[in-house]
């Protein structure tokens, strides 16, 4: 990587230059794909060494602390990542806001943690939040470092960080659980991987670190922050809204069913679509400052994430009772149904992926908080509904609602941006041929060979085969841009090859 000095004081050092954004995405998916490899392995072995119950309590705790986790910087990641300009006031701005509101809620969670166990009636909440509250102290640094980085696109020492982290969070949760930690050892881990995350911030990322404090922009910073957090907060709302309404409403067993079948998808988003997720808001940002046409890049996004995600969720809620049977123990055979339906709906939402990070970097934050607002009200109140009847009832009511919502969010940008529907057409064409020319025959494999409990690894190995030729040949078929990808792939290679005498 190219470097470039700098003038005055800080000529003695140099600091890389931006990457591409094909860079930016190789790093951003490595980082998913070995996180991938990191966690996948650790879940299956603690849905063996924690009760559901267990895993319950602390997936309630855990939304909780997400739900608040969003006012901790007050937008300020955002901000960083799509001020311009951006001097040394903006940023000691940002740092010294996420500083105080971190702290203060930090105290808030501890002090509150009582009556939050006393809410769901689990006494054991009261510690594990305490032991995430711990988070918020060492937040700022993490947060202000990563955005900074993520402004400049320098995905590789982000890379570095979050996996590092990743080892340290998943080793000690597992270490702890083996000991009988029960589910104090997820909430210890989360903490390690923080410090982890800071050390590393304070090590590889040090030249993009806030050096001190101030508060010169804070109307600037609070002006932008409040839209973003409303909007932020509804998103996270409708995340935690289901371990808050089946915890409330059915009990902590069932949290934990839900949960687990909503691990692969969770995963698919944490991994998949958040190697885009984590490249598309600098992007966007950086085509807007740029005088770009960011609509444009938007929906190449989403070309590219249907074509890898309607097959996956699709084959997912098709093959559901052998992959949770396999990977996670006939204990967990009622989080089948709640993997197929949750599929479903993950794989509608992909219609309109990052469209709130899409917005919010043009400039239209109140536009986006508006319509996730409307969105996540949509889901709670299915939620609720469903709660009524069951733990199947509620995952099937997430399905109307999200395609209710996807077809809001679609018509609005169709309507409040230069996006027409026929460039959405154009975009998701070749991604919907994917889709069918990979599902069509794990389909038919499915009817005609039904996985049993005695029998999951065949049909479970030959529709996934059935499935990559389908996609392959779909690819092909609609001339998707993942065949040219990877045909480009291909051909670095062979010169790589070439150059370096292999066969």
């Amino acid at each position: 990587m190219r470097l470039r000095p700098q003038r005055g004081r800080a000529s003695r050092e140099t600091v890389p230059e931006p990457i591409t954004i094909r860079v930016a995405l190789m790093f951003s998916s490595a980082q998913q794909y070995t996180h991938f490899l990191i966690t996948f392995p650790s879940i299956m072995i603690l849905s063996r060494l924690l009760t559901p119950a267990q895993i319950g309590v602390y997936s309630v705790a855990v939304a909780f602390i997400n739900l608040v986790h969003m006012l901790r910087d007050f937008g300020t990641t955002e901000y960083l990542v799509q001020v311009e300009p951006l001097d040394q006031a903006a940023k000691r701005s940002a740092f010294t806001v996420t500083l105080i509101i971190a702290w203060v809620l930090a105290v808030l969670l501890f002090l509150a943690s009582p009556y939050i166990a006393d809410l769901f009636r689990e006494q054991g909440l009261t510690t594990v939040v305490r032991i995430l509250s711990i988070n918020y102290l060492l937040l700022p640094i993490g947060s202000t470092t990563g955005a900074l980085l993520a402004r400049e696109m320098q995905f590789g020492i982000r890379y570095k960080i979050n996996i590092t982290a990743a080892i340290v969070q998943n080793g000690v949760t597992i270490l702890l659980a083996w000991c009988g930690w029960g589910y104090y050892s997820p909430a210890w881990g989360a903490v390690c991987g923080m410090v982890a995350t800071v050390a590393g911030c304070l090590y590889w990322g040090r030249r993009y670190r806030v050096r001190g404090v101030g508060l010169e922009n804070w109307r600037h910073v609070a002006q932008f922050g409040w839209k973003n957090t409303v909007g932020t907060m509804m998103s996270q709302a409708g995340e935690a809204a289901p371990d808050f309404v089946i915890g409330r409403m059915l009990g902590f067993v069932d949290v934990g069913m839900f949960s687990r079948g909503y691990g692969l998808v969770r995963m698919f988003n944490e991994n998949i679509s958040g190697a885009i997720g984590a490249v598309s808001y600098s992007a966007f940002s950086r085509q807007h400052r740029d005088g770009g046409e960011a609509g444009t890049l938007f929906l190449r996004s989403l070309t590219y994430i249907t074509g890898v995600g309607w097959p996956f969720l699709g084959f997912a809620s098709l093959m559901s009772f052998p992959i949770i049977r396999i990977f996670f123990g006939d204990q967990w055979d009622a989080a089948a149904p709640i993997l197929r339906f949750l599929a479903i709906s993950s794989a509608m939402a992909l219609l309109v992926l990052q469209y709130q990070n899409f917005l919010t970097a043009v400039g239209r934050v109140g536009l986006a908080t508006l319509w996730m607002t409307a969105w996540q009200m949509l889901t709670i109140t299915a939620l609720i509904c469903g709660a009524y009847f069951s733990l199947v009832a509620v995952a099937a009511a997430l399905v109307p609602a999200t395609a209710l919502a996807v077809a809001g969010v679609v018509t609005g940008l169709v309507t409040c941006t230069d996006i027409t529907a026929r460039d959405y057409v154009l975009a998701l064409g070749p991604s919907f041929v994917v889709a069918v020319c990979a599902l069509a025959p794990v389909l038919l494999l499915r009817v005609c060979w039904t996985p049993v409990p005695g029998d999951l690894w065949a049909p479970l190995i030959c529709a996934g085969a059935v499935l990559t030729v389908g996609a392959m040949f779909g690819a092909w078929l609609a001339d998707h841009p993942l065949w040219h990808e990877a045909r480009r792939l291909r051909k670095r290679r062979g010169v790589l090859g070439a150059d370096t005498g292999d066969p």
